[in-house]
Parts: structure tokens; C-alpha cells; sequence
């Protein structure tokens, strides 16, 4: 419990201290013909719910199996998101650093061997072809979030339901560690949540996740459900 509550202060406070840094760096999302909102909102959401994922893993560095790794591929998609939030990055080279990082959690054992017994109780088999399928579920799990952040609120609820629905299957499958792993992640969103819509404090603290949120959230899901395969 302790650790639900520490991940959750931590982002807290960690989305404060990055939307001040943001405005003066100029990590922020400014109106557009697109994008109807009022002001420079900073592009940090992401930013805390990483930093605060640092935090779980000086606290508890075993409850996800390879973390290290997980924590790696993270670093090098947020960097690659943060640079796309401030320089609109081309869309090539971050499709080739998705799907190199989804090359190194498959070269570490995490990738879809099996579809289940989908088919009159006969199990598919993918084979080698599991690592093709693999590499387009984490290029498509990234860009399906990324495109589904652009309502207040949307990105930021559609993870905790995320998270607390794998939370509630690896509780089932009696991985204690991996279900409050994810609880911890929902603790991380929430932060970013109340000040993306506003609540108490309103729109003076307003926040985005960005293109480095949506796409640590995207790889995050993928790897849960690799580990879960």
C-alpha cells in the first residue's frame, strides 16, 4: 500500500515541478487550427508518470520481471517522444526506435508464441511468426494510444482502466506483484488526470500528457500483456 501511495505523491508533485520547467523550454502544445485550447499547455503528463516509475523501481525493483530492461526501452521512448512533442519529429525514425525497442523485449523472451485455444479448443502456434505479430502489436498499441489523446480526460481514464483491468487478471493468476505493479501505474495517471480536467484547481494548472505519455503508456500495456501471454 505503501508504494501505491508513494508512486502517486511522487507524480503528483514531479507534474508540478515539470510544467514549470516545460513553459521555459518550450515542451508546451500551443493552439492551432486543430487544437482548440486556450494557452501553452505543458506536454509533462508523461514525463511524471516515467519519473514516478523510477521511483517504484528504487523501491521495489522485482515486482516487474525484467525491469531494468522494461525501464530502458521506456527511457528511450520517452526521450524520442519528448524530442516529437518539442520538434515534430518525422514519422519514420520513430516507427524504427518502436520497433527497435520492440526488438529488445523480444530478444528478452517477451513476444506472442500463442494465440490460446481460440479455435474449437485447438491452440494457434505462432512459431517465429510470433515475433512479426509481436512487432506490429507494440508499433500498434503506441500509435493507437497516441491517437486516442485528444479529448481532456480520454488518455488518462482509458489507462487506469487499462491497468485495473490487467491488475485484476494477473490477481487472478495469483501474480500479486504484477497486479500491484499496475495498481501503482493507475496511482501514476491520476495525478495527470485531476490537473488535465481541471478538478479543484482548474485550468490554471492544465497539463497534457503529449506524444512521450502516450507512447510510455502504449509500450507499458503491451509489455503487461506479453508478460501475461
Amino acid at each position: 500500500m505503501q508504494e501505491i501511495v508513494c508512486v502517486f505523491l511522487s507524480a503528483f508533485v514531479l507534474l508540478f515541478v515539470a510544467r514549470k520547467i516545460a513553459r521555459k523550454i518550450g515542451l508546451v502544445d500551443k493552439p492551432n487550427d486543430r487544437k482548440q485550447h486556450k494557452g501553452h499547455i505543458p506536454l509533462v503528463g508523461g514525463v511524471s508518470v516515467y519519473l514516478s516509475l523510477w521511483i517504484l523501481y528504487l523501491i521495489q525493483p522485482h515486482w516487474l520481471p525484467d525491469f531494468s530492461i522494461y525501464m530502458f526501452c521506456a527511457s528511450v521512448l520517452l526521450v524520442i517522444g519528448v524530442l516529437d512533442d518539442r520538434f515534430d519529429l518525422p514519422v519514420m525514425p520513430r516507427i524504427i526506435i518502436q520497433a527497435l525497442m520492440g526488438g529488445i523485449m523480444m530478444w528478452h523472451g517477451h513476444y506472442l508464441y500463442t494465440l490460446g485455444n481460440v479455435l474449437f479448443g485447438y491452440e494457434i502456434v505462432l512459431g517465429m511468426f510470433g515475433y512479426v505479430v509481436t512487432l506490429f502489436a507494440v508499433i500498434g498499441a503506441i500509435n493507437a494510444f497516441n491517437m486516442v489523446d485528444g479529448i481532456d480526460g480520454l488518455l488518462g481514464a482509458l489507462s487506469c482502466v487499462t491497468f485495473g483491468a490487467l491488475g485484476i487478471v494477473f490477481a487472478l493468476g495469483n501474480n500479486s506483484h504484477l497486479a500491484l505493479w499496475c495498481t501503482c501505474l493507475m496511482a501514476a495517471c491520476l495525478p495527470y488526470i485531476l490537473l488535465n480536467l481541471g478538478i479543484h484547481w482548474g485550468k490554471k494548472f492544465k497539463v497534457f500528457m503529449g506524444d512521450a505519455g502516450s507512447t510510455l503508456i502504449g509500450f507499458t500495456v503491451i509489455w503487461l500483456l506479453m508478460l501475461n501471454n
